[in-house]
């Protein structure tokens, strides 16, 4: 069985790993994930050896909350409580710091011996129960031999406190006490974790923003009556009313009315897009101007708000293979630093027998080292990622999709609908006699063969023929006016006898460009010459340029013939070199072609010394039933979102407008999240192995040394840097006709 819980009281990569480690020993744990910045678990468990409520008690065990999937009671939610804690912590440690360093600046009033010491413990350990949240985690995590970033935070100020209560006891007049340190070590981490938290909230804000677009209150007409309900009432089959400023809080079709919509929050589209009957309405559009009466087809959990919401929220929490590096480091960073402090100690009282200075550094030690940057540096800035991508209309199904997404090396373009629009349409057409439109839309308007709403569309008037029927492989043929017409290919006329000699040229240019060609004739003579022909996407050509700057090689795979094909590639600018083109594949040929591409990948990864190419990877972008196996083959699988279900489900990425110009903003993205991930993991790792050595003394001979008060500043610091810099996400713009990175 597989259950995923919500997790709270996390405060660093280490309580994560903690919790991972104590679960995964219980009897029937195959599988245990823990995501911190999603504050989430996923156990996999074998019911029969172990249950639920086993799982849970094992976490509350070390100190944490833990609930069923997304139903934390909001009371349970700290937010708040670390701002008020960290209130309270100030106020008291304004006269602990009087009364410690009041001396220093010759303060007349500040009390001496006794007197002072009482008021500094009483201060003191009140600023040290206000935290109590830091030592009852930590010791809980220590006992369960899971030690974390608390138990660094308690174990420092704890130590400070007691040694300083025992130093007073034996001697009153002595001057080397930490009572301050202790106070100020709590209160600069809670002031640090509530800013991070803040921060952190930040990352998930795109989240929120498609949140709120979700109504509490939906106008449905039932009964011919309109009234308001619920979101949590509305059905499938309701017919719902949503007037000009409200959100559409389901997905249906239109039947009456007409709006412009909003659909930014969905597809990325920054202009508003014209909705009339008949035409599909999705939930988080925002009607902008206009009336519209939808019929619910998917409400509540079924909708693509809360599909995109699921998937963004499932993306943040998942882990990329970059973090487990850091995972692995964080599983004993804890212990090794207490080793470090309880080193230091030695060394320097038995190189100076100064237990003043000793103590200083040993305690600096603990409390300056931080694995909360090192956790914090990969799952803060995907989050951030997958947020500012579903607000571009790009959703990530996990963390790894966007990790490999960075270094793709070869993209495989399918053409029906993701190339091109997927609909044939009339490109060329040349009359040769009056009334030529009218007479092809009456052959036309009756019959329901793909090409003839083309026609009918292109002509867009006329009234219908009589006697009209479709000849299977040639065309259609009707009386207009009393007068018989054809419309259809080259067979046709060749089998009515219409000579065409003087369209012949026209004829085979167009058919060598991949264009199906329609004649329009009477009985003696050609009237008119339509070609028809699936017409490149808008964004396609740029999008092909783009991703080609970005280093990423688009080849096409397509079941369409090759003159179709090759003049698509053409068109869309695909690179004149190598072999780009593969056409009249059938899906297990692009299954196979795919796999070999893989295949050819991973050996010149083996032989390759550059680390960029041997961490290439193959994509494969497509919308149809027959990309389904291709794009799960491939590295990363890019879906169309106007595609299949089951393409959709197939791949790791969905673009969820269908606009093929999506697929480099979303390499460029991912190349710019790990470009942020390497600099938070660099600055985590310099952090310690600069901050530790400082605060250990190894540069006490240069007069540089620092003091528990400055290590605990310097580490809550180090956590919020690495939070801000995965904030820069959340300012990523797409720049159009460049190659390069958006956002800066």
């Amino acid at each position: 069985m597989k259950k995923k819980f919500s997790v709270t009281g996390m405060m660093c990569a280490a309580c994560a790993a903690g919790i991972e480690r104590t679960v995964r020993k219980i009897a029937g744990v195959s599988l245990c994930n823990v995501s911190l910045m999603g504050e989430c678990m996923e156990a996999e468990f074998d019911e029969t050896a172990t249950s639920e409520e086993g799982i849970e008690a094992a976490v509350r065990s070390l100190g944490y909350g833990i609930y069923d999937y997304g139903k934390v009671p909001e009371k349970k939610k700290r937010g708040l409580s670390l701002f008020t804690r960290f209130l309270v912590s100030l106020i008291l440690l304004v006269p602990e710091m009087y009364l410690a360093m009041g001396h220093m600046i010759s303060a007349s009033i500040v009390p001496h011996g006794w007197l002072n010491y009482g008021f500094q413990i009483a201060l003191t350990f009140a600023v040290l129960a206000v935290n109590y949240p830091f030592f009852v985690s930590g010791v809980r995590a220590a006992v369960k031999l899971v030690p974390n970033m608390d138990t660094l935070v308690s174990l420092g100020a704890a130590v400070s406190f007691i040694y300083s209560f025992v130093t007073v006891s034996l001697d009153p007049a002595t001057h080397t006490v930490f009572f301050e340190s202790a106070a100020m070590i709590v209160t600069l981490v809670t002031l640090g974790k509530f800013l991070e938290d803040k921060s952190k909230k930040r990352t998930g804000k795109e989240l929120e923003k498609l949140r709120s677009l979700a109504p509490d209150v939906v106008t449905v007409e039932r009964d011919g009556t309109e009234c308001e309900v619920s979101m949590s009432e509305v059905e499938v089959g309701d017919l719902v009313i949503v007037k000009q400023g409200e959100s559409i809080a389901v997905d249906g079709t239109i039947e009456s009315g007409s709006a412009f919509a909003d659909t930014s929050a969905v597809t990325g589209e920054s202009l508003p897009v014209e909705l009339g009957k008949g035409q599909r309405a999705v939930s988080a559009s925002i009607v902008t101007s206009g009336y519209l009466k939808i019929r619910a087809e998917k409400v509540g959990e079924d909708t693509m708000l809360s599909g995109i919401i699921r998937m963004v929220r499932e993306a943040g929490a998942s882990k990329a293979p970059i973090q487990k590096l850091a995972d692995k480091i964080s599983a004993f960073f804890v212990p090794v630093v207490v080793g470090l402090a309880l080193l230091t100690f030695l060394i320097w009282m038995l190189a100076t027998h100064d237990l003043y200075k000793a103590f200083n550094y040993g305690v600096s030690v603990i409390v300056i080292s931080c694995p909360c940057a090192l956790g914090l540096a990969t799952p803060v800035a995907v989050m951030a990622a997958t947020g500012r991508g579903a607000a571009s209309g790009v959703l990530f199904k996990n963390a790894e999709a966007l990790q490999k997404l960075a270094t793709v090396h070869e993209v495989f373009l399918d053409k029906t609908a993701t190339l091109t629009e997927g609909r044939p349409q009339v490109v060329f057409f040349e009359s040769y006699g009056e009334n030529a439109e009218r007479i092809a839309y009456a052959l036309e308007i009756k019959l329901n063969h793909p090409l003839a709403s083309c026609i009918t569309a292109f002509c867009k008037e006329g009234e219908a023929g009589e006697d009209v029927r479709y000849i299977t492989g040639m065309g259609a043929t009707g009386v207009v006016n009393g007068q018989r017409f054809y419309l259809g290919n080259a067979r046709m006329m060749q089998a009515k006898n219409v000579k065409f000699e003087e369209q012949l040229s026209t004829y085979k240019t167009l058919s060598e460009e991949g264009k199906t060609v329609l004649f329009l004739a009477d009985e003696k003579r050609v009237l008119a010459l339509f070609a028809l022909a699936d017409t490149l996407k808008e964004g396609s050509k740029k999008a092909v340029e783009e991703l080609t700057a970005l280093g990423c090689l688009p080849i096409m795979l397509t079941g369409d013939n090759e003159a179709v094909a090759r003049h698509i590639a053409k068109e869309a600018g695909l690179p004149p070199y190598g072999d780009c083109v593969r056409a009249e594949l059938l899906p297990e040929e692009k299954l196979d072609y795919v796999r070999g591409a893989r295949f050819k990948n991973e050996e010149a990864k083996e032989r390759s010394r550059d680390a960029r190419r041997r961490n290439a990877y193959v994509a494969m972008v497509g919308d149809g039933i027959n990309d389904a196996p291709a794009l799960k083959e491939a590295d990363i699988g890019i879906a169309m979102g106007n595609g299949t279900d089951v393409a959709i489900e197939s791949a790791d990425v969905v673009l969820v407008k269908g606009d093929l110009s999506a697929a480099p903003e979303a390499v460029r993205l991912a190349k710019k999240t790990m470009r942020i991930i390497k600099q938070n993991l660099f600055w985590a790792f310099f952090y310690n192995v600069i901050g530790i050595p400082l605060a250990a003394g190894a540069f006490a001979f240069a007069g540089v040394s620092l003091n528990p008060m400055i290590a605990a500043a310097a580490m809550s610091l180090s956590s919020l840097f690495v939070v801000t810099n995965a904030l820069r996400l959340t300012r990523f713009v797409r720049r159009l006709g460049s190659g390069k990175d958006g956002g800066r």
